[in-house]
C-alpha cells in the first residue's frame, strides 16, 4: 500500500506565541494562573490607551513571549526594545535586556552581538500598570538600517504533536530524519500523535508499519509540533 501525506495545517508560523495574563496585584506583580488570551504576534510593536481584554476596565497585565529568532545573514546585530512599563529579553537563555520596572517609555538596547545564520530562542516578559502601555522590539542589522524585526525573522510553533490521521488502526507511524524521532500507534478513530521534540523544523520522513508491508514517505520540509496531515491510500 501507498500513501500520500496531505499538510491540512503548518505547525510553523510566523511572529512569536503571546500569552497575557491579568495581573491582579499590581504591588507584587502577582498575574492570573491562566492566560487572559493566547495569540502568535507577527511583531511586537504595541501601544495600549484602552484595555486589551474584552469585559474589563483594567490595563494592568503581564505578557510572556516565545519562539525564535531566526538570522539569515550573520553579522553584528544590536537589538533594542521600548517599554512602558517594564521589560526583559532572553536571547538562548541569556538575558541581555533588563528593564524591569514601572517607568515612561524608555529604550534599551545590547551591545552589538554577532549572530551567526541560524535560530536562537528568544523569551522575552514585559509588564504594564496604569492607562498607558507600550513595547516594541527592533534591531540594527549589520547593514545600519534600524527597524522592527520583521515577522519573516521571527517564528514558533502551533504545538508540540504532530497529529497524522486517516491510517488504519494498529498502524505504527514514525518521523525521521537520519533517525527515528519518535513513533506512535494509530488508534482506533485513525489518529497518532508525534512529538518529534526538536527546537527546529525538520525536513524529515514518515514511515508506516503494518503487519505485512512498510511504507516510506518522500522528504517533507518543516516538519514540527502543530502540523496536521492527512493520509490517503494511492495506488
Amino acid at each position: 500500500m501507498k500513501y500520500l501525506f496531505i499538510r491540512m495545517q503548518s505547525g510553523l508560523v510566523h511572529g512569536l506565541m503571546g500569552l497575557y495574563y491579568t495581573i491582579s496585584d499590581v504591588s507584587s506583580l502577582e498575574i492570573s494562573k491562566e492566560p487572559s488570551m493566547i495569540r502568535v504576534d507577527q511583531s511586537i510593536n504595541f501601544i495600549w490607551f484602552e484595555p486589551i481584554f474584552r469585559g474589563t476596565g483594567t490595563m494592568d497585565f503581564m505578557t510572556e513571549w516565545y519562539g525564535y529568532l531566526n538570522i539569515l545573514r550573520e553579522g553584528y546585530y544590536v537589538l533594542f526594545m521600548e517599554c512602558d512599563d517594564g521589560c526583559i529579553m532572553k536571547l538562548n537563555d541569556e538575558l541581555v535586556i533588563d528593564g524591569w520596572k514601572e517607568q515612561p517609555p524608555t529604550l534599551y538596547q545590547t551591545g552589538p552581538l554577532f549572530l551567526t545564520s541560524g535560530a536562537y530562542e528568544i523569551h522575552i516578559k514585559y509588564y504594564n500598570v496604569g492607562p498607558f502601555g507600550l513595547v516594541k522590539l527592533g534591531w540594527v542589522t549589520p547593514e545600519g538600517i534600524i527597524e522592527s524585526i520583521p515577522p519573516s525573522n521571527l517564528y514558533t510553533k502551533r504545538g508540540n504533536s504532530v497529529v497524522v490521521r486517516g491510517l488504519p488502526a494498529g498502524s505504527i507511524v514514525e518521523v525521521w530524519t537520519n533517525k527515528v524521532l519518535d513513533r506512535a500507534v494509530v488508534s482506533d478513530d485513525g489518529l497518532a500523535f508525534l512529538k518529534p521534540n526538536t527546537s527546529h523544523p525538520i525536513d524529515g520522513y514518515f514511515k508506516i508499519i503494518n503487519e505485512d508491508s512498510e511504507f516510506q514517505s518522500p522528504v517533507i520540509r518543516d516538519i514540527w509540533g502543530g502540523d496536521v496531515f492527512e493520509v490517503k491510500e494511492v495506488s
